[in-house]
């Protein structure tokens, strides 16, 4: 009897051996797609800061169009309103 149980001793210890890495392995594993699916994130997304400052750059440049725009109607306006007196006065 007891030289099955010292037989079977390495048996249990090899076999605890063996489960305490597997589940080592499986944890390693998770932790690596974990990271992986982080690392993704990061890398395809874009913070706050940066598209604010993005989208502040845009807008300015948008409403200094828009001015532009406004002056050249203005002075195409003033032509044609002078070009329209010149026609009515002749």
């Amino acid at each position: 009897m007891i030289e099955g149980n010292i037989l079977s001793l390495p048996a249990l210890i090899g076999g605890i051996i063996v489960r305490d890495r597997n589940l080592s392995k499986q944890i390693r594993d998770g932790d690596d797609r974990l990271h992986e699916r982080v690392n993704r994130i990061r890398d395809e997304y874009v913070r706050r800061d940066d598209l604010h400052q993005h989208i502040g750059r845009v807008d300015q440049g948008l409403k200094d169009m828009r001015d532009e725009s406004r002056q050249e109607n203005a002075q195409i306006n003033r032509r044609l309103d002078d070009l329209l007196a010149k026609l009515s006065g002749s």
